[in-house]
């Protein structure tokens, strides 16, 4: 039963970590009740050295390749979190853009209605003052049709008075 990792081989997902890691802590729990089951314990609760130097002779090997590929489990472990860490940052860069380019065309929106409601008053000015120009030409255009109208009511008077006296 050989579930070392190639030291060639690179951790793919927390998923293979995980299950590599379980595997280690399982044989972790064997070897420590396998001690536990054969081991006389003597009254000082250490291990005789005859049981302790036979568990490490029959065990030694595996327990180091599990060393082995705990170490190789810690690096790829670490290797995943920095690159989510610079996954992570990336976003959070990415955000801050977003949020800055956000704010820019909210201010360049604002300013945009400043000028539109400017301009709207001024136009709703400018057809006020129009409006009174208006109504001052139709006035004039009165006074105009007034004064021509007296012009021909004189004109006709005197023409009147030419056929009365003549």
């Amino acid at each position: 039963m050989d579930e070392s990792i190639p030291w060639d081989q690179k951790c793919k997902s927390s998923k293979e970590l995980f299950k590599i890691k379980k595997s280690v802590d399982m044989i972790f729990d064997g070897v420590e009740r396998c001690k536990q089951t054969i081991a006389k314990r003597t009254y000082f609760g250490n291990i005789d050295p005859f049981i302790q130097n036979t568990i490490e002779g029959n065990f030694g090997p595996q327990i180091s390749k599990l060393n082995a590929d705990l170490e190789q489990f810690h690096l790829c472990l670490k290797e995943e979190m920095v690159a989510d860490l610079r996954y992570f940052n990336s976003l959070k860069n990415e955000v801050d853009t977003l949020k800055s380019q956000l704010e820019t065309q909210k201010t360049q929106f604002l300013n945009e209605i400043d000028r539109l409601s400017r301009e709207y008053y001024y136009a709703d000015h400018m057809n006020a003052i129009l409006g009174v120009y208006t109504d001052l030409d139709e006035f004039t255009n009165l006074q105009c049709d007034y004064v021509e109208t007296w012009e021909k009511c004189e004109h006709l008077e005197k023409e009147l008075s030419k056929i009365k006296s003549g």
